[in-house]
């Protein structure tokens, strides 16, 4: 196979790697970068797959993981802003009642859709203990 095929190959596994980040595109286009040097050298077909494997296993087996430790090792950490509410002070500004589904609590400025186990007067102060999809699950602050 010419060359100049593989490097075809390379640079589309190059830009593909830009929108997907996991390294899996980038380790086939350095297989087929080793098999293009091979075929422009003028080896055979056999040993022109023989490098694609050999450095395509050796990058996802000895790169890949580091990038990805590398890049995503403290994404664990990081909370979504919806995330972030649980454990924060909140105020209920329209009455909380759980029998009818009613209420919105303040937090940080930002209006939410609240329910509590019990029902709570506008003016309260109350502590965010879960979020289920949209809607705040509540406490009274003793």
């Amino acid at each position: 196979m010419n060359y100049y095929i593989y490097l075809i190959i390379a640079s589309a596994c190059f830009v593909g790697e830009l929108f997907t980040m996991e390294f899996s595109l980038t380790c086939l286009g350095i297989g087929l970068l080793g098999a293009a040097i091979i075929s422009a050298l003028g080896m055979p077909l056999w040993a022109q797959i023989a490098v694609f494997i050999v450095l395509a296993v050796a990058c996802w087996v000895g790169i890949r993981p580091v990038a990805l430790k590398h890049l995503y090792g403290k994404v664990k950490d990081l909370k979504t802003p919806s995330e972030d509410v649980v454990g924060k002070s909140a105020v209920v500004e329209v009455d909380i009642d759980p029998l009818h589904g009613t209420g919105r609590v303040l937090v940080a400025g930002e209006s939410w859709k609240a329910t509590s186990d019990k029902p709570l007067a506008k003016g309260v102060h109350c502590t965010i203990v879960k979020l289920d999809g949209v809607t705040l699950f509540v406490k009274e602050k003793n």
